[in-house]
């Protein structure tokens, strides 16, 4: 009995039937990964250049003043120019894209400036304030809703979740399946008009 498994032993030794199928079966994992991945990653990359490249578009429209009425905002015009870039890949809705007004470029998220009665360096309740943005309460950014007008400065901000691709790669990019894509541009609006008010 003991020669008969000694001589199976030899056989199946010099045996390679069924190697590539092993191989195949260790190798298949990191190549699916790196496919998958591969497309996961093209799609963020693909995204993030098309909504680059539609809010450039969409503050070169912005800065001109141009309206073309029929009852549309100036701000959904924006919009639309934007998504007109966005090759049916990246649709961005209002609430996605933000629009702040500003005078110059060095006041870009500044806080509205306040009086601080008690000296610590921070906006307390009841110290007044100067409301630049004219909403009533004192913000940490001061710039004002809108698309501003002749000669002041428009930052364009966009945050956008996109779906990946496949997937595949969920646990290592993004959150459920999920990637945020951001882009913003600050541009000094065309001297087309008097300063916007509030």
């Amino acid at each position: 009995m003991l020669i008969v498994w000694k001589n199976r032993g030899k056989k199946l030794s010099g045996c390679d039937r069924g190697t590539t199928a092993l191989e195949f079966a260790f190798v298949f994992p990191v190549f699916l990964t790196f496919i998958l991945g591969t497309f996961d990653l093209a799609g963020i990359m693909f995204g993030t250049a098309l909504l680059e490249g539609g809010l450039r578009e969409a503050a070169r429209y912005g800065i001109t003043g141009y309206s073309s009425g029929g009852g549309v905002s100036r701000e959904q015009q924006i919009l639309d120019v934007l998504n007109a870039h966005g090759a049916g890949y990246v649709k961005i809705t209002a609430d996605e894209l933000k629009t702040l007004v500003y005078k110059n470029f060095d006041t870009i998220g500044d806080p509205e400036p306040f009086v601080d009665a008690n000296g610590n360096s921070n906006y307390d309740a009841g110290e007044s304030f100067t409301d630049l943005n004219c909403n009533g309460s004192w913000d940490v950014d001061a710039g004002l809703n809108g698309a501003g007008s002749g000669g002041e400065v428009v930052l364009y901000t966009v945050e956008h979740e996109m779906q990946l691709i496949t997937g595949y790669m969920a646990s290592l990019i993004g959150e459920d399946g999920k990637y945020t894509l951001a882009a913003s541009v600050a541009v000094r609006n065309e001297p087309y008009g008097g300063g916007s008010s509030c």
